[in-house]
């Protein structure tokens, strides 16, 4: 608790007041978690790495459509016919990018990544599974990485960024990020027991 001393005191008071108060937040501030402690190296998915961002994909999102379970089988075999294939099935012209969050510990914590659909491939690079391991939210991880996200899509030459999402209470706080970064709705789908919506920002000036 900070000590109380009136303000009304002789200039050597207010002093000695705002010395004891600066040193008691500097102590507070130092005790307090910092928001981006934790040393996040994103990379992109390899071999190693595929099985645990996809384990933590399948743990985030729970409920998935059949493709999007596909997700991870076609990536791993985008080069060959048969991911060729589904790729084609599920309307997609290519994937531009996976990466995941790596903590201290190499412990995949987050995922993310970038794809085009066939459909809108000339002007849109679309979001791919971002994600923040539960335990290691609050830390501004996800912030952290949608902007490299946002920035790495930039030199794809695709004019927007779009994403998928829902209204659902799981995803406000995903939300309020996309939000925060300029992903606005432009389109959105009523489903059974929650609404589809589209999102997407800009990448290049107009």
């Amino acid at each position: 608790m900070i000590e109380s001393v009136g303000l009304t005191g002789s200039t050597g008071t207010k002093q000695a007041f705002a010395a004891r108060f600066l040193a008691r937040c500097a102590e507070m501030c130092a005790a307090r978690p910092s928001q981006g402690g934790i040393d996040l190296n994103i990379v992109a998915v390899t071999e190693d790495t595929i099985g645990a961002a996809q384990a933590l994909v399948n743990r985030v999102f729970p409920v998935q459509s059949p493709v999007e379970k596909l997700f991870f089988w076609t990536y791993a075999r985008r080069e060959s016919r048969s991911g060729k294939l589904a790729m084609r099935l599920a309307g997609i012209a290519e994937f531009t990018a996976l990466w995941v969050a790596l903590d201290e510990e190499n412990t995949v914590v987050g995922t993310t990544g970038l794809y085009r659909y066939r459909k809108d491939a000339h002007e849109a690079v679309w979001l791919s599974w971002f994600c923040v391991a539960p335990e290691a939210r609050g830390a501004g991880l996800g912030g952290r990485l949608l902007d490299f996200t946002i920035e790495q899509a930039r030199p794809t030459g695709a004019k927007v960024l779009r994403l998928y999402t829902s209204n659902l209470p799981s995803e406000a706080v995903a939300q309020r990020l996309y939000e925060s970064r300029g992903l606005t709705i432009y389109r959105t789908k009523n489903r059974l027991f929650y609404q589809h919506l589209e999102r997407e920002r800009q990448l290049t000036q107009e």
